[in-house]
């Protein structure tokens, strides 16, 4: 399941400012991992400096465009959580390796899943897809549902040299994941997806 941690942060009172706070995201970061690696052979740990950095960057980025949420407030949130995405990739704040009780071969269907084959990736898709749709719920808009190829192991390994070569296509892989209509020439520009279109006029200072 790509969304372990959903329920459980859904039940945060006000989470739409919670989420702007680096302590929840922190709390709910790591909780989002004890969830996905509870029955994994992996072991995650954090750099909380990095996780910071992703943090700062992405609220620098928020809060210049959250004037965009007047308009098509659910797109918004999926596209901040994009955002928080492309962050945490660029900042590279999880590291895995094998626990030292795991068993030195997987069985065939586990190490085919994704947390297994690029575990940085599935795990703050995940983070940012429950938090985006725990936000959702919580306004009463349209959740984004996980789409079938999301469990497709060649959709993660595209997605993981794509986004080598440009950080911003995560945004796009973001939308894929939840079943949005990606812009992959300037998947980070939120003027240009459909639902803000000409948006940037609007600006506010």
């Amino acid at each position: 399941m790509l969304t372990p941690l959903k329920d459980e942060i859904a039940t945060l009172p006000d989470l739409a400012h919670e989420a702007r706070r680096f302590r929840t995201i922190l709390r709910s970061f790591e909780r989002n991992l004890d969830l996905l690696f509870r029955d994994s052979p992996l072991a995650a740990h954090v750099d909380h400096a990095a996780l910071a950095t992703a943090f700062a960057n992405w609220r620098e980025r928020f809060d210049a465009t959250k004037h965009l949420a007047d308009i098509n407030r659910q797109d918004f949130v999926i596209y901040a959580a994009g955002l928080m995405l492309k962050e945490l990739l660029a900042a590279h704040p999880l590291q895995t390796a094998p626990r030292e009780d795991a068993p030195s071969r997987l069985d065939g269907k586990l190490a085919l899943h994704p947390l297994n084959s690029w575990p940085e990736g599935y795990a703050y898709t995940s983070f940012c897809l429950s938090v985006a749709g725990a936000i959702l719920h919580d306004m009463g808009l349209a959740e984004p549902e996980a789409t079938p190829q999301s469990n497709d192991p060649k959709f993660w390994a595209s997605f993981r040299e794509n986004v080598a070569e440009n950080p911003a296509a995560a945004v796009a892989f973001f939308d894929l994941v939840c079943g949005n209509p990606p812009n992959w020439d300037a998947p980070d520009v939120p003027w240009l997806r459909r639902a803000f279109a000409g948006a940037n006029l609007l600006a506010k200072n």
